[in-house]
């Protein structure tokens, strides 16, 4: 047995889910467009796939990702809106602005094919999610089943990497200069992916869940994620995951804010007074430089950063273009020159002022409104009164939303149609919008957890 096994597991798996236990076609095309781009996020290599197979706009590999991309992109296309959902028309007009910017800057690019098939990719993405996947979420009982998705997700990528890597067996984990990535290629993709998968696995926990063992198992699914974060040493994965667990509690109810800020409170005293936690928490922030003479505190050694030396040196130069930017997905290119790692700098490492320098400040406004317009729902859901079953539901959305937001000031995947983490952001964000346009008009949306649990295959 070798490595590539672990990959033709995952996929076999995932192929097996599809087809005998979520029967909405929707859903399938999105769970098939959600594995290919997991396939790609894995340790490509490590598991058999070469870069022929897998690099270049028209690779094998390529093509099959285009291709369910279209097939999801058409699936939305044949999808009804609910008769009672609203549309927030400004959120739609400053995404179909974005997205028209995206495109035009593609004629002012250093290459209009990259930029324009990139602007493509995110236009099709962003009217499957729009126009498919918010109405299709519209539905309590649609959020169940993709929950449900996701759910298994987390079991099937996190937890057998993770008893391989604490039995000490190994096989086929990925670890990167001592730093565990799982399944992934890279430790920071685990991170993200393991933070705004957390949300899901809390959601079964406290919805679904009602005998002993299936809380166990959900406890020690939690605790493997947790575990995984720490031995990845990935900063920006841990943090997003300790802000949708907090953000997810903080949503439900007044009750569970206090306790959240409580528990927050206990722990940050916890490592203010035990001298071991502290040293240990030092340790993995300033990962390995805690040792070094030039950085002395976590201020200093952020000044230290590669992510700090990169964004200084653009900057003058992104100023420079802050009307038009330098064309939609051409920015990072100017990165190289002021880092001397090359892997860390195949990107700018922040979404935020990667738009920037692809748009300039139309492009960066535009995206502003659209997450402010994203905020203010989430923040009208929170104070929204309504069943158990539905905050539980709001709560997953927004905290993913919170997560990926914050994780995004660290990472560039926020427009990157070819990245797992951009898909599961994006898809929380038509859920946000979903939810505050659900109305319970059928009998079926108020039916309790229990009953939609047993009805919509939550049963063992």
């Amino acid at each position: 047995m070798t490595a590539p096994a672990v990959l033709i597991l995952l996929v076999a798996s995932f192929l097996w889910l599809l087809r005998y236990r979520f029967r909405d076609s929707f859903l399938r095309a999105y769970g098939l467009f959600f594995l290919i781009l997991l396939v790609y996020a894995s340790n490509k290599e490590y598991y058999g796939i070469s870069p022929e197979m897998s690099e270049g706009a028209f690779s094998p590999l390529s093509l099959v990702r285009w291709g369910l991309l279209v097939i999801f992109a058409y699936a939305a296309w044949r999808m009804k809106t609910p008769a009672k959902f609203h549309i927030d028309p400004v959120l739609g007009a400053a995404v179909t602005l974005l997205l028209i910017d995206m495109l035009i800057s593609a004629l002012y690019a250093d290459s209009f094919s990259y930029s324009f098939l990139r602007g493509l990719s995110f236009a099709l993405l962003a009217f499957a999610l729009m126009k498919g996947l918010s109405a299709h979420l519209f539905s309590s009982v649609n959020c169940l089943n993709f929950f449900r998705l996701k759910y298994y997700a987390a079991w099937i990528t996190i937890a057998p990497m993770f008893v391989m890597l604490v039995s000490g067996v190994g096989y086929g984990v990925t670890v990167i200069m001592n730093q565990y990535a799982g399944l992934f290629g890279n430790q920071n993709m685990f991170g993200t992916f393991s933070a705004l998968i957390t949300p899901y696995v809390l959601f079964h926990w406290r919805v679904v869940a009602l005998k002993r063992w299936e809380k166990l198992a959900d406890v020690l699914l939690l605790a493997a994620i947790l575990g995984g974060l720490w031995y990845s040493n990935s900063r920006n994965g841990l943090s997003s995951c300790v802000i949708a667990a907090g953000s997810y509690f903080f949503v439900l109810n007044a009750q569970s804010r206090i306790k959240s800020i409580a528990a927050a409170l206990c722990i940050v005293m916890a490592f203010l007074i035990s001298p071991t936690l502290k040293s240990d928490l030092t340790r993995f922030i300033r990962k390995g430089t805690d040792t070094s003479a030039q950085v002395t505190s976590v201020s200093t050694q952020f000044v230290e950063e590669k992510r700090y030396e990169m964004w200084k040196g653009v900057w003058p130069m992104f100023w420079k273009e802050k009307l038009t930017g330098y064309g939609f997905a051409s920015s990072h290119l100017l990165v190289f020159p002021f880092t001397k790692d090359e892997e860390a700098g195949r990107a700018l490492h922040n979404s935020y002022l990667e738009i920037f320098g692809d748009l300039g400040l139309p492009g960066l406004l535009l995206l502003m409104v659209i997450l402010y317009r994203v905020a203010a729902t989430a923040a009208a859901l929170i104070l929204q009164r309504g069943e158990r079953l539905e905050r539980n539901i709001n709560a997953v959305f927004i905290s993913v939303f919170f997560a990926g937001s914050a994780n995004a000031f660290f990472e560039s995947w926020m427009f990157s149609v070819g990245n797992l983490t951009s898909l599961m952001y994006w898809a929380c964000v038509a859920g946000v919008v979903a939810r505050r346009a659900w109305r319970p008009a059928e009998a079926v949306e108020r039916q309790p957890a229990l009953d939609l649990r047993a009805r919509y295959g939550y049963t063992r």
